[in-house]
């Protein structure tokens, strides 16, 4: 009893330290495809609610099958919280204090240890990748995504142990509402092949191979079922960005996200080139920010570096066996995104991260480190991903975004609009012209071109279009620079 309350205070403290972290997110306005989403989430009656779950054709412009965790999740935001993004942040809080709960558990099921969970989940907790998931709500779905793997992951373990069909039949469903969640929850079967080898390379007490395929199959008909509904009724993602690449080059997309996994900034990928050659304009306009990170992820390599080296003559079979465990999942559960180059993002990383921080874990406590050691390596950790999001914060499109979109709605909110609606247009000015992009064009990339105005002010304002002729008194004009802070 005393033990389970030591590590519940443990894990509160993790909870704690995170929310401290995150907690400006709270206050982010919406931004960017937030604004479509939106949209296309309005049902006013129980049947336009269920077609959100209509498998043979979606909203025109979405490409992707996300009812649970995009209509369902905007929907709450149309009609119950009325239009207010904050309430929508605080379910995504709630929802990822559960993924590091889970992220725990699962971790403590396959090592059977609470000092690796633990660590592993406060790393995974504090990590700067979940900027995206926390800043940004349309990236909602890999929460919920991450939720219903791990736990349709965790059941089949308890199946897989017990020979239970009550585990099975809840793993199998939690499945389901994980491709109801996102796409990428198609590797679900293939974590059940690598988790099931695992227990069986460990000696565990599992079901036979035989009972494990039958089982499996279960989820191998749902997958094809899903997969031929989306491919060949649903449509897929379109997009500059959606350029399947199958090239040798997705080397370069997995070194990518095991950089950002140790709490690099994303926007690095911008100013590194060939040979890992730096653009100086990386130095010359973030230095006082891009030094202090890189030194803290030099102290974060060497301290891996020195455990690596200290436990190298003490691995046995099963500590090798462990670490391509979490090797290969960090690989399997990137796999839906590491063929996509020009759309590498930190927020993908949700599942994938839980392999590195295992790995990382079951280094430090293998190496029977001090805690003193451990105390110094996760304060360089935290501080680290505190740097890394203070500057992703001043520089992501996501908060600056976020801004922009905020400035806007202020600004339409206290305009006088009269009975008739009034036609918006952001125009650029001769000052404009000395600036790498055009104010006008991006403010309304922010704005999701007309979905701002049909979201918020579908009767009062509607984007100007070119090409369509409005009387002049019909118009507000409309110096996007204004909406930009600068």
């Amino acid at each position: 009893m005393i033990r389970k309350l030591f590590l519940n205070t443990k894990l509160l403290f993790v909870f704690l330290i995170s929310f401290i972290i995150y907690f400006p997110s709270l206050f982010t306005f919406y931004t960017h495809d937030d604004f479509f989403l939106l949209k296309i989430s309005k049902a006013n009656s129980l049947a336009e609610f269920y077609n959100f779950f209509n498998f043979t054709q979606g909203p025109e412009g979405l490409g992707v099958y996300r009812p649970l965790t995009t209509q369902a999740f905007y929907f709450l935001s149309n009609s119950v919280f009325n239009l207010n993004p904050f309430a929508l942040h605080v379910i995504s809080f709630i929802t990822f204090f559960l993924v590091i709960y889970l992220v725990y558990k699962l971790v403590n099921m396959i090592t059977k240890n609470d000092s690796i969970a633990l660590f592993a989940a406060f790393l995974y907790a504090t990590s700067a990748t979940h900027y995206g998931h926390l800043y940004y709500l349309a990236t909602y779905q890999e929460l919920g995504l991450a939720v219903f793997c791990l736990l349709a992951v965790m059941l089949f373990i308890k199946f897989a142990r017990k020979g239970d069909l009550k585990y099975y039949f809840l793993s199998v469903i939690t499945y389901i509402l994980a491709l109801l969640s996102k796409e990428t929850a198609i590797v679900i079967p293939g974590i059940l092949i690598l988790v099931y080898g695992y227990l069986k390379l460990r000696k565990d007490r599992v079901i036979p191979v035989r009972k494990f395929i039958l089982a499996l199959s279960g989820f191998v008909i749902i997958l094809l079922i899903y997969l031929y509904f989306h491919f060949f009724l649903y449509g897929l993602a379109q997009g500059e960005s959606y350029i399947w690449d199958f090239s040798p080059r997705f080397v370069n997309t997995l070194f990518w996200y095991g950089l950002w996994s140790f709490n690099l900034p994303e926007m690095l990928v911008d100013f590194m080139g060939p040979g890992l050659k730096f653009n100086p304009n990386l130095f010359r306009f973030w230095s006082k920010e891009i030094i202090p990170i890189f030194l803290f992820f030099g102290g974060i390599m060497t301290s891996i570096l020195y455990l690596a080296l200290k436990v190298r003559k003490k691995l046995k079979k099963k500590d090798f066996q462990i670490i391509i465990f979490s090797l290969i999942w960090f690989v399997l559960t990137l796999l839906p995104v590491l063929f996509l180059p020009l759309h590498k993002f930190t927020y993908y990383l949700t599942l994938p991260l839980i392999g590195v921080m295992l790995a990382i874990s079951y280094l430090v406590e293998k190496a029977n480190v001090t805690d003193i050691f451990k105390l110094v390596f996760v304060s360089v950790w935290v501080i680290l991903s505190i740097y890394t999001l203070h500057h992703t914060k001043e520089t992501h499109w996501i908060s600056q975004g976020a801004e922009v979109a905020k400035n806007a709605h202020t600004y339409f909110n206290e305009y006088e609009a009269g009975e008739k609606k009034m036609f918006v247009d952001f125009y650029d000015t001769n000052e404009d012209e000395e600036l790498p992009w055009s104010p006008s064009e991006l403010v309304k990339v922010v704005l999701s071109q007309n979905n701002f105005f049909q979201v918020f002010f579908e009767d009062k304002f509607e984007l100007l279009q070119e090409g369509v002729g409005q009387s002049e008194e019909d118009i507000i004009r409309v110096k996007a620079r204004d909406l930009l802070n600068y």
